[in-house]
């Protein structure tokens, strides 16, 4: 077998937009995967991950600006000399962030578009996306906007499109995340069954991955340590703290206890021509406690995770605070949301701005007083105030996210899907500040390994009904 991935010597800086010189991102990386070759990379908290994959995909530092060093090669492409677009069929990039890679208006058009760009006619192009969201579980979704998919569909649609295409190599940064049980399944039997050259970079080791993988990496400190399985899990598992960790006992509630109930709730629509449905009989979440919600993708996790905020009104059924019946603009008060993807909570340019925003609007709070709240946050969750979001890794981002909620200071709040692309640890961890100021949180998760972390009562939403797991 010849090699179908050759990285040797590689460095990368982004550049930087201050006076203060940029750090590698990785130093001297070498890699080389044989056609056929399935390799998983683990990597903790903003080692480079990402940045490596988009490497490989053709996209950095084309479209992410930096100083690379090094060769690539790439099913015979140098990827030095080769633009993006050329490399459609021979690499196919799944990101971390589904939402980053969608250009078309509807899921089969998203499907069509590099197919179109093959130059593939209209009959062959049809039947090829009918197989592929057939294959995904997809085809009640071909003229649904990507707005209104759920997390692990924006996935499933990413991996639907890379399968068609069925590309020499195939980089999944993250793939596994969003996706439920069944799904993670199916994703690994395609790994197991293809002939192509797979890469899988993971925040975590998933049970999915056992049996999977011919080789194992750890990228530590900017550079790949190859090494067995389990000698790779374990070295991963200490440099992430993932081995030293124990399930969250909760903390005691030293002010009021708060209380949100919901009973009879009933939430129905037609989305785009599908009638989708959501009861809960009864919910129930004190200040303190943790529980998690659990469920396929699409069942109405999020659905309800909006209810509980106000930003969707239910169809029928009451919400209750503290024994009071309370209206979407009062939940949306009292319960704070971290949607699944943080991008869609910051909008402002630094760091210090997103953190003091919404504290400054409070003109009861004297502004110096402001300005400790917030450095001592950014302490917290390992922020620097003059940091640019926009420029940030996707997992900083994240706990950027959880550090405004962290200074909103909600007496209840909802974390969906917060352990996606986080190790173990990092999850954890947030849920643990978050719990410091006696927040009662709904923890949405599709990883039971992360639920036993944090919580010992929880949710499941099955068949449009959710119910006490």
């Amino acid at each position: 077998m010849d090699e179908a991935v050759s990285v040797h010597d590689v460095s990368f800086s982004y550049r930087s937009w201050t006076t203060t010189p940029a750090q590698p991102v990785l130093s001297h990386l070498f890699l080389s995967v044989k056609r056929g070759e399935k390799v998983l990379v683990l990597a903790p908290f903003d080692a480079g991950k990402s940045t490596f994959a988009r490497i490989l995909a053709g996209l950095c530092p084309k479209y992410l600006s930096g100083t690379l060093t090094g060769t690539l090669s790439l099913d015979g492409c140098d990827l030095s000399h080769t633009e993006p677009w050329d490399l459609v069929e021979h690499v196919g990039y799944v990101s971390q962030n589904p939402q980053e890679q969608y250009i078309a208006q509807t899921v089969e058009d998203e499907l069509a578009f590099p197919l179109e760009s093959l130059g593939v006619g209209k009959q062959e192009m049809h039947q090829r996306v009918a197989e592929a969201l057939a294959q995904w579980g997809l085809s009640s979704y071909a003229t649904v906007s990507e707005a209104r998919l759920s997390g692990g569909e924006r996935k499933r649609v990413l991996l639907a499109l890379t399968t068609m295409l069925d590309p020499a190599v195939w980089v999944l940064d993250e793939s596994f995340d969003d996706l439920d049980v069944q799904w993670r399944d199916y994703l690994a039997q395609r790994i197991r069954k293809t002939d192509r050259t797979v890469i899988v970079l993971s925040s975590r080791y998933l049970s999915q991955f056992d049996g999977l993988f011919d080789h194992f990496s750890v990228l530590e400190h900017g550079a790949l340590v190859d090494g067995p399985r389990n000698e790779a899990r374990a070295r991963f598992s200490h440099l992430c703290g993932d081995d030293r960790l124990c399930r969250l006992d909760p903390l005691p509630v030293t002010g009021n206890v708060h209380r949100l109930e919901a009973t009879d709730v009933r939430f129905s629509q037609t989305r785009e021509g599908q009638e989708f449905s959501l009861t809960v009989p009864s919910f129930s979440l004190a200040s303190g406690e943790i529980v998690t919600l659990t469920g396929p993708n699409g069942s109405g996790k999020s659905t309800f995770a909006r209810l509980c905020c106000g930003l969707d009104s239910a169809t029928s059924g009451v919400f209750r605070f503290d024994g009071d019946t309370v209206d979407t603009s009062e939940r949306n008060r009292l319960v704070g949301y971290l949607f699944q993807n943080p991008d869609l909570q910051i909008f402002l340019p630094t760091v210090r701005d997103e953190l003091s925003w919404s504290l400054l609007r409070d003109r009861r709070i004297p502004k110096d007083t402001v300005e400790e709240k917030v450095g001592s946050a950014a302490e917290l969750f390992g922020l620097s105030l003059d940091a640019t979001p926009s420029t940030m890794s996707y997992p900083r981002r994240k706990r950027l996210q959880a550090a405004v909620y962290y200074l909103l200071d909600r007496p209840l709040c909802i974390l969906d899907e917060l352990d996606n692309a986080l190790t173990y640890q990092m999850a954890q961890e947030i849920v643990r500040l978050l719990s410091q100021n006696g927040c009662g949180m709904v923890v949405i998760t599709h990883d039971d390994a992360f639920a036993r972390l944090v919580a010992d009562r929880g949710y499941v939403v099955r068949g449009g009904r959710m119910e006490k797991a």
